[in-house]
């Protein structure tokens, strides 16, 4: 295992982002206290699985201070709500002992686990909620009968049952919620019937249950949550599984049940039901997490270089002719540009190959600053590499290949552990596709720039030379 490092968000001071944390628990303990029923415990308790997710998703806010501020949320909400001192103390001290042996369980998943994209992190997930539910259920248990003149055995049930149904519905929601660095979902550029139509099954769902009715309903909304699991961010599928199940079990209570002690069994078979509902299709929307990255990394390990991590042959030949083809008929057009790394094998044979693979990988990140966002480079094999610039006039080609040559140039090039530097060159063939008669295809601009290539080298090398 390996410990969770998400970064904190930076945009305030952590006293403030402390602060925030304790306004968000008070304001989550208030949503469950006017959801409790009369004289019992809250039908909906958010706060708990709220503060598990962030935590854990922020673990620099994981603090002796995050924790008070936590605490005194808790106790804010109850007190001004007219909750006793002793019963408050009590049960929120069962709160924060459940969010803490989850948050401990949790914290040390590794990230892609916790970011909800492996197949195991659905299953990691359930056993970390039914052991903090377990820890929160049976310290706060003692207190029915002192408190709610009932069994401590139907406080133990009630809050087991509440407690892992709102970690399995609401934690995955924070730990998914978007980040800069999300991969597009399935359905993203599909048309607008595929995008619509996993919702729209829900809906449809819904429309069938009210149609319906009977002890099955609860089960309707099934193949819609799947669908969407296989369609959308597990962020997305995870929202609309919290949806979907806070609604099914209003509609299957309403009327029917009481949250207290009288229905205590009723209520506990509904929500371990409703947790259950949600799991599937978590589990579906984390395996295809899983299986759209793994699809993604076997493409790039396909498509790049696994020395440099610069464009592969193939993959920048076909690159290279798609960037051709749009722009190559443009007014400023495209460059090529072909790199030879000058006196390499003379580093291999003097420093090593692995020191000669350092030096390839130092040159390529240099160039990659040298270039635009917009630009494609590739390693062709060896020591030589190629450069296709879109949009660029020929004078504008010819500044950019001379930056390429003086970041190589002026950088010396760490090799070896024990600190040896080396400073290396690069002779670089230029050619512009309006110097070129008729319409020439990638192949032809790169034999074009590896003559003016050749001719830099035996010029006497570090310099660009155009074709």
């Amino acid at each position: 295992m390996m410990t969770l490092s998400f970064a904190r968000p930076r945009s305030l001071p952590r006293s403030w982002l402390w602060l925030g944390l304790g306004v968000l628990v008070f304001a989550a303990c208030l949503v469950g206290i006017f959801a409790r029923p009369i004289g019992f415990l809250s039908a909906f308790w958010p706060a708990n699985a709220l503060l598990l997710g962030i935590l854990v998703r922020y673990p620099a806010l994981a603090r002796p201070a995050a924790w008070g501020a936590a605490a005194v949320g808790y106790m804010a909400a109850d007190l001004i709500t007219g909750s006793s001192w002793g019963m408050s103390l009590w049960l929120n001290g069962a709160n924060l002992l459940s969010v803490t042996v989850g948050w401990l369980l949790l914290r040390r998943l590794s990230e892609p686990v916790l970011r909800l994209r492996r197949t195991v992190s659905a299953m990691y997930l359930l056993l970390a909620a039914l052991a903090a539910s377990a820890a929160g259920a049976l310290a706060g248990s003692g207190a029915a009968p002192v408190y709610f003149n009932s069994p401590w055995t139907d406080l133990l049930s009630l809050w087991f049952s509440t407690e892992l149904m709102n970690y399995m519905l609401i934690v995955p929601v924070v730990l998914a919620a978007p980040r800069d660095d999300d991969p597009p979902s399935a359905v993203q550029g599909a048309p607008m019937f595929w995008r619509v139509a996993p919702v729209g099954s829900l809906l449809l769902a819904e429309g069938i249950r009210g149609l319906v009715g009977g002890p099955g309903v609860l089960a309707f909304a099934v193949p819609g949550l799947l669908w969407c699991a296989l369609s959308y961010s597990t962020f997305v599928a995870s929202l609309l599984s919290l949806v979907v199940c806070l609604w099914t079990m209003a509609g299957v209570a309403m009327g029917v049940l009481n949250f207290t002690p009288a229905h205590a069994g009723d209520v506990f078979s509904l929500r371990v039901g409703v947790t259950l509902l949600a799991l599937g299709p978590l589990a579906v929307a984390c395996a295809s997490a899983a299986r759209a990255e793994t699809l993604r990394r076997l493409d790039h390990a396909v498509r790049h270089d696994d020395l440099t991590g610069v464009l592969a042959r193939r993959a920048f030949m076909r690159q290279g002719q798609r960037l051709l083809t749009r722009y190559g008929r443009e007014t400023a057009g495209v460059a090529v540009l072909m790199l030879d790394i000058d006196h390499f094998k003379h580093v291999n044979d003097q420093y090593g190959h692995s020191a000669g693979d350092q030096l390839l990988i130092g040159i390529t990140q240099a160039m990659g600053t040298a270039l635009r966002a917009q630009d494609a480079l590739g390693r062709m094999g060896g020591e030589e590499f190629a450069v296709v610039l879109p949009e660029v006039s020929h004078a504008e080609a010819q500044a950019i290949a001379e930056r390429l040559r003086d970041a190589v140039a002026s950088q010396p090039f760490a090799v070896a552990p024990a600190g040896q530097t080396l400073h290396a060159t690069v002779s670089i063939g230029l050619v512009h596709s309006a110097s070129m008669s008729g319409e020439a295809d990638i192949d032809t601009l790169l034999l074009a720039a590896d003559a003016a290539l050749y001719r830099a080298k035996t010029e006497g090398r570090n310099r660009v030379l155009t074709g």
